[in-house]
């Protein structure tokens, strides 16, 4: 008797110190306990809610589930609701994700375990875990959006992207490799990225991947083949990056096919432009030679043929008029062919013959009467054409003297 009393003694503080064990650990636990009847009335609720959403025990202890529909999201509560009554009926359920509130009114997600307890074949009763994962997801809304943001960046790039690892292997890429080139999802992933250029490119690519590897960044131009053949000229920028735990290059490539072409057909035009100057220069100076020649023929032409003709009529029995007609006809003749008449005429195309003459005698020293007498002229004209001159050799208003200005020009 004394043996089983001992025995009994042992047992009852054996199962005290599990009392105080389990009381300590459900006071201290973290997450929130709660336990439940089969009439769905909260039978204890763990001192951790006061902490977790700032309501005592008290106030969920004894009440009917029905409570919490006052901390919890309506939507949440009647999916809760459906599976405490599964529970009930002797179904398993998977944890659940809901949205409660705290007392203040904060928004919390949380993550609720429920088991049932039998006891002697029959429920005894629910055990509900529940846990705050408002941290974790806010980071996995976090992450989405990151991930989110990262593949419209991507997908909104003009031309190509993609992801490699250092034996050439496409990992990840946009929708405009698949659309350019014609290649299918799956095509692309079973095929090496060189593959997708011209076979005399491939090696020398292979070479680049190991040398961005090495060297952390480059640029290159390259062509692509196409599913239908098509070729076009990319120009590639890439880098080298980790990605999921490995070593691997990621890239950008633009199609400058058209921009090649162009500057192809402007380089030629650039060349064909500077044969047909060098063939313009050639021509001016022919016809600089040709003109230099005419003029030189001109001059032997006056000197030896008219200008002794002219100095026999001189010599000859003439009234003074005549003579003086002639002494003009003489001069004109050597001003064709004199350096001064050429430049003139070179920088001011617009004379007259009129204003020519009128020029020629002012250079000679001949006053407005002296020029209207020679020239058969009034006074008044002479002057108006002496005032047109001065307007289009632009000493309008210039204090300059016509002759002086005329004999600097020789």
């Amino acid at each position: 008797m004394k043996k089983k009393i001992k025995e009994l003694e042992k047992a009852n503080e054996e199962l005290r110190s599990l009392e105080e064990t389990y009381r300590l650990s459900f006071e201290q636990v973290s997450d929130v306990i709660f336990m439940l009847d089969t009439d769905l009335r909260i039978l204890n609720m763990s001192p951790s809610v006061e902490k977790n959403l700032g309501y005592h025990p008290l106030e969920f202890i004894g009440k009917p589930f029905a409570k919490i529909k006052n901390v919890m999201d309506p939507g949440c509560y009647a999916t809760a609701s459906a599976k405490l009554a599964s529970i009930l009926e002797g179904k398993t359920v998977d944890p659940s994700d809901y949205i409660i509130f705290t007392k203040d009114g904060t928004r919390r997600s949380i993550e609720t375990n429920a088991t049932p307890v039998v006891k002697n074949g029959k429920l005894f009763c629910i055990v509900c875990i529940v846990r705050d994962i408002t941290r974790r997801r806010q980071a996995e809304e976090h992450l989405f959006y990151e991930r989110n943001f990262s593949q419209t960046v991507v997908e909104s790039q003009p031309g190509l992207f993609f992801v490699i690892d250092e034996q050439g292997k496409l990992l990840r890429w946009n929708d405009n490799l698949e659309i350019m080139t014609g290649y299918s999802a799956g095509e692309i992933r079973e095929t090496p990225a060189v593959d997708l250029l011209p076979e005399n490119y491939r090696k020398e690519s292979l070479q680049r991947i190991q040398e961005i590897i090495r060297r952390g960044e480059i640029s290159m131009e390259t062509e692509m083949i196409f599913k239908n053949g098509v070729r076009k000229t990319f120009r590639f920028h890439a880098k080298r990056l980790s990605y999921e735990g490995r070593l691997c290059i990621v890239g950008t490539g633009m199609d400058v096919t058209d921009q090649k072409r162009t500057e192809n057909d402007l380089k030629r035009f650039a060349e064909n432009l500077q044969d047909a100057n060098i063939a313009l220069r050639v021509l001016m100076q022919q016809r600089n030679e040709d003109q230099k020649d005419t003029e030189e023929k001109l001059q032997a032409n006056v000197n030896d043929l008219i200008l002794p003709a002219l100095k026999k009529l001189k010599q000859a029995n003439l009234e003074d008029r005549h003579k003086n007609q002639l002494q003009i006809l003489e001069h004109h003749l050597r001003e064709i062919v004199s350096p001064f008449m050429k430049n003139l005429h070179a920088a001011h195309a617009d004379l007259t013959p009129r204003e020519i003459q009128i020029l020629d005698l002012i250079k000679k020293g001949k006053n407005n009467k002296e020029i209207a007498v020679l020239l058969a002229a009034s006074l008044k004209t002479v002057e108006t054409h002496r005032n047109h001159i001065r307007k289009k050799l632009n000493l309008v208003n210039a204090r300059v003297n016509l002759r002086s200005y005329l004999l600097s020009m020789s």
